[in-house]
């Protein structure tokens, strides 16, 4: 007697853990090579995040997490914490190696989300 056939269950999803292009990742804590581009362009978003938000001077601006988003180039979507408790999104585009932009573009390479959320 032959045994009735039975279907097989599907595949589980596949999770993709590292970054796909166009899609970005989940948030994550900050890794040293995160920190080094935050510092880079420090004085950049600190003076775009004081401009559109009110910060005191005193106050250090810090990444709690970050986002990656493979384009031509790479986005880096920061959360920053702002005194008030609330966060803001920095975006820092990095060129692909070898489209190095001049040091007068490093202003256009910062984008600050107008926009705040709480944790």
């Amino acid at each position: 007697m032959e045994a009735p056939h039975r279907p097989t269950p599907p595949a589980p999803p596949v999770e993709h853990k590292g970054m796909r292009c166009g899609a970005p990742t989940e948030p994550r804590e900050l890794d040293d090579h995160d920190k080094a581009l935050f510092e880079e362009f420090r004085d950049i978003i600190e003076q775009k995040l004081r401009e559109q938000f009110d910060i005191p001077k005193d106050y250090k601006i810090e990444p709690t997490q970050v986002q990656a988003q493979a384009v031509a180039g790479s986005n880096y979507y920061f959360h920053a914490r702002l005194p008030n408790n609330k966060f803001a999104h920095v975006r820092v585009f990095k060129p692909l190696k070898g489209h190095a932009l001049e040091a007068s573009d490093r202003s256009t390479r910062v984008h600050v989300e107008k926009e705040t959320h709480d944790d």
